[in-house]
């Protein structure tokens, strides 16, 4: 009874968000990149045809979100700007810099918020099959 009642108070006190760490995945069959900085529960609500936010549930403050077409954006991006360190990563803050001239002058800021999230991240400057070297 006792292991009992601990469990239930810790399990009380910690959520997982609290415990979340931000990830992204690259995902080559579908050719989308999805990020989340937060472990909140979400829904997804469309801001273009490439970029999708997952926004929480509860307050729908921005969570993630979800780009399509990233394949193209990886390998256009060096015609514009230098991209890559010497490890070949590139900074994930980077891939949302395409869509600004796509989204109304108004969720402009939604953008700037991604990448303001995602500063500190990286994700391979190629993409390869999982279990590729």
């Amino acid at each position: 009874m006792a292991v009992s009642k601990r469990l239930e108070t810790f399990l009380a006190a910690t959520t997982i968000a609290d415990k979340f760490q931000p990830y992204h995945e690259l995902n080559l069959e579908t050719d989308t990149l999805t990020f989340y900085f937060r472990g909140d529960a979400d829904y997804s609500k469309r801001l273009s045809d490439h970029v999708t936010l997952y926004l929480s549930v509860d307050k729908d403050e921005l969570v993630g979100c979800r780009i399509k077409g990233i394949s193209g954006i990886l390998e256009d991006l060096p015609n514009y700007i230098d991209v890559t360190g010497d490890d070949g990563e590139l900074q994930l803050s980077l891939v949302f810099l395409p869509f600004r001239g796509e989204v109304k002058q108004s969720e402009q800021r939604v953008l700037a918020n991604l990448a303001k999230q995602a500063r500190g991240q990286t994700i391979p400057r190629h993409l390869k099959p999982c279990g590729a070297s």
